[in-house]
């Protein structure tokens, strides 16, 4: 039955979604966005989310791949980068599910001024792992290698920050759906030193397409780049649109409300603004109460296992 939703869905979506969607669009557009240093960063002023995933090309990724699988042959399937074999380090080794190339991210992670690339992979681990990872490689005079590989995790939109080490911490927001249920997470990578750490700063929440009857959506749909502090850094402001409504009892969910025409209320409005001392981002002490509503509102309807 969820045909018939998926008008109603989507046109529902349109008003707190459709910055996202144009971002998803600039994704595919853009290659290789960088934000090189922190002059760079303090000469933007207000500026929309300049994701950095990179598009590998297709000979770029097969090199990239050959230092990933490690049994089993890298190729180009359907358009698609993968290694034919699960790698052994992953919990389904020899498997021919196949390992493969979701998204890219270059630059330099662990050292100043070492080509590096972060990809996210999936396949090969369990659901209970978001099945996939992201794989840490580094390039040099003899190729590719593989640093290490962290399971659970994936990135779909990445923003760089240049450190006072010379390297890049990414923020970056991943989400899956689970039952009708988009759970987000936007985190803060820091891979210095080779070790993987991962703060996560918010998770969000959209029931929506689960029709059911209260609705929550707690979406981030516009991540703003400025120095908001006025410290030659670039900061972060992450703006959201909150709706919780009970839906009326004639109608069995939200999208058959939305599809009968029922007026569903307008998003509240929320902004947070995370500062970048050169070592991490910090929330702004005026946006922690937004934070800590967010937080409840999230935690309030998530799963007991997501929480």
């Amino acid at each position: 039955m969820m045909h018939k939703y998926n008008r109603a869905y989507f046109r529902f979506l349109a008003n707190s979604q459709q910055a996202a969607a144009k971002l998803a669009t600039t994704v595919m557009l853009l290659s290789a966005v960088l934000l090189h240093s922190p002059l760079a960063d303090a000469e933007q002023t207000a500026s929309a989310f300049k994701n950095v995933i990179d598009k590998v090309s297709r000979s770029g990724s097969l090199l990239m791949l050959q230092a990933v699988c490690d049994r089993g042959k890298a190729e180009i399937s359907d358009g698609i980068a993968r290694c034919a074999i699960c790698p052994s380090y992953t919990s389904a080794p020899d498997k021919t599910t196949g390992f493969e190339l979701a998204n890219a991210v270059l630059g330099s992670f662990t050292q100043a001024r070492e080509p590096e690339a972060l990809l996210y992979m999936t396949g090969c681990e369990s659901d209970a792992t978001e099945d996939g990872g992201i794989v840490l490689l580094q390039n040099t005079a003899h190729g590719w290698s593989r640093l290490q590989y962290q399971r659970g995790f994936g990135f779909s939109e990445c923003l760089k920050f240049r450190t006072l080490d010379d390297v890049s911490n990414l923020l970056c927001n991943h989400s899956a759906l689970v039952d009708g249920n988009q759970i987000g997470t936007i985190s803060w990578i820091d891979l210095t030193e080779n070790k993987f750490s991962r703060e996560t700063l918010l998770r969000w929440y959209d029931n929506t397409a689960s029709n059911p009857r209260e609705l929550v959506s707690v979406f981030p749909y516009r991540f703003l780049r400025s120095d908001f502090n006025q410290d030659g850094r670039g900061d972060v402001r992450i703006s959201f649109r909150i709706r919780e409504q009970v839906i009326p009892e004639k109608f069995p969910g939200a999208l058959d409300a939305i599809n009968s025409g029922y007026n569903i209320a307008p998003p509240e409005s929320l902004s947070l603004t995370y500062l970048f001392n050169g070592v991490a981002l910090k929330p702004q002490k005026a946006s922690q109460e937004n934070a800590a509503r967010i937080n409840q509102i999230v935690n309030k309807h998530l799963p007991t296992t997501d929480r």
